[in-house]
């Protein structure tokens, strides 16, 4: 970027419109030399892109992403609404990730709470049926619509389309019927925006206020979505700000967003880098279909040697019910007046082209958006290793996004709901309030949900049931990554049924040869 000189500073003095004018037009100038082989040599001109009309400037996050994010979010929403290919990659990060919901498996660290492998499991499971009370009801939720793994899927939906969410936790009136008295309530991104619409600044930005280290301590919260479509009493900005943590260190607010660069203020919607491509391909696709339409509508000009069209196709009379009519059908014979000739309108359509483009722009799409282009466009035609490697892609930026999930939303409410457990007395933690270590110890959970699925269940199983047998892997494990389920949860109705089965002597014969399983009732064989 080219320096003003002391001569354009001293003149910003008295006019400063002028000096702006000079340092541009030297930078441009600079720019058109390096471009035109004038410049320092083809280093300087490739450092600019080699391009004569592409000359960005390196700004921070906030300088790149703020200023459009309002349009951004617009358009990513309005392809969400109306786009197949946008929809379907939302759609199918949600029912990847999200799917039924990600269940909460207590995992207290027994070490640091000089527990025995009971006492854990004990307090796990009386944690995870309190829990279990709060987050399968619609009572969790500040809006009474949704419980909590729903509202998973609606942090997840509105971080993609918009780039960011908010989640406020306040507290309600206790009930018979819900003990709890915290709530999460879901602020779409548009609802946080600075006070009255002010400019930016070095510590308030995208309604985000950052202290002297630049961590974020408060947001502004409108009072009514911005684009609610009324004013009331000329107070469409207004707001107040609502710190991310209370004087007891209590959270109030979380901000769910992926951060992309140091400094980021506020996330940018999933599909920004592709907006134009699936917009541009919608347009291409709505003109391939009218083509087509009117291919199919088998239309026919009468041509004439005057230039004049027969009456019945000038437009001045209704061929249906005034005038002649000239029919097409099959074998009909249609005269003409001397002169005229019929010629038929081909518009060679549908185009034996459009698939094949259509899916090379959806391979560009799906590179942008983290996923194959056989999930993205649900066709799985290609061979068994290549569909396998394809979920497996998938698979890794399903997970990394589940695992921010987990980290952004469900973690911090967990903590929220268990320091509250233990405050009015439901569930038992000595120690939780007084030593960070051991409430760090308690609050230690993991966040599993639906399994990736299988392209051939039975190599698979096998699979995790060798690594178990070589204890490779624990069976928790296995089943979560296979079936999606809890193994401690599952574990007493496989228990019951193993009863059953060797109660109405029906456990499975062993092969010739193989050796007998061993029952784990009967002492081990000498």
């Amino acid at each position: 970027m080219t320096a003003p000189t002391l001569i354009d500073r001293a003149i910003a003095v008295v006019a400063p419109v002028r000096a702006a004018a000079r340092v541009q037009a030297r930078a441009s100038l600079a720019a058109f030399s390096a471009l035109s082989g004038h410049g320092n040599g083809p280093q300087d001109a490739a450092s600019r892109g080699g391009s004569r009309w592409w000359s960005p400037f390196a700004r921070s996050a906030g300088a790149d992403t703020l200023p459009t994010l309002g349009i951004d979010r617009a358009k990513s929403r309005e392809l969400a609404r109306t786009s197949p290919i946008a929809a379907g990659a939302i759609n199918t990060n949600v029912d990847r990730i999200v799917g039924t919901g990600l269940a909460l498996v207590a995992a207290p660290n027994r070490h640091v709470l000089g527990w025995s492998v009971e006492q854990a499991s004990a307090w796990k499971r009386a944690v995870q049926a309190e829990y279990s009370l709060w987050a399968d009801s619609p009572a969790c939720d500040q809006e009474q619509t949704l419980n909590f793994y729903e509202l998973q899927a609606l942090v997840l939906r509105a971080a993609l389309e918009s780039g960011d969410c908010f989640s406020l936790l306040p507290d309600a009136r206790r009930t018979p019927e819900m003990p709890y008295a915290l709530r999460v309530q879901v602020l779409e991104a548009d609802r946080i925006g600075n006070p009255l619409g002010m400019l930016d600044s070095d510590t308030i930005a995208g309604g985000v206020r950052t202290g002297p280290n630049g961590a974020p301590q408060a947001c502004h919260i409108y009072d009514r979505h911005p684009g609610a479509g009324y004013v009331a009493g000329g107070k469409m900005l207004a707001g107040q700000w609502v710190d991310y943590r209370g004087p007891s260190g209590r959270r109030r607010v979380l901000h769910h967003l992926r951060k992309l660069r140091p400094g980021m203020p506020r996330g940018v919607p999933y599909l920004a880098p592709i907006i134009e491509c699936i917009k541009q391909l919608g347009r291409y696709t709505e003109a391939e279909i009218t083509a087509a339409v009117i291919s199919a509508a088998f239309t026919v000009f009468i041509e004439t040697d005057t230039g004049d069209a027969a009456p019945v196709f000038d437009g001045t009379q209704d061929g249906g019910s005034a005038g002649p009519e000239i029919g097409l059908g099959n074998g009909a014979i249609v005269g003409l007046a001397k002169g005229e000739k019929a010629t038929i309108a081909n518009p060679n359509r549908p185009n034996p082209n459009f698939d094949a483009f259509v899916v090379g722009v959806v391979r560009q799409i799906g590179m942008a958006l983290g996923l194959p282009r056989e999930l993205l466009i649900k066709e799985f035609n290609a061979s068994f290793s290549a569909s396998k490697a394809a979920l497996l892609d998938a698979w890794v930026y399903f997970r990394g996004v589940r695992t921010w999930l987990a980290r952004s939303f469900c973690q911090p409410v967990y903590e929220t709901w268990l320091a509250e457990a233990v405050a009015i007395g439901r569930v038992s933690a000595p120690g939780f309030f007084a030593d960070p270590l051991l409430r760090w110890a308690y609050t230690r959970a993991a966040w599993h949900g639906d399994s990736m699925g299988s392209i051939s269940p039975k190599d698979e199983v096998a699979a995790y049931a060798a690594a178990v047998e070589a204890r490779f892997m624990t069976r928790e494990r296995a089943e979560w990554e296979l079936f999606g389920s809890d193994y401690d949860e599952t574990f007493d109705r496989k228990a019951e049924e193993q009863d059953r089965l060797r109660a109405a002597n029906l456990l499975p014969v062993p092969k010739a040869g193989a050796a007998a399983p061993q029952d784990p009732q009967e002492p081990p064989a000498p």
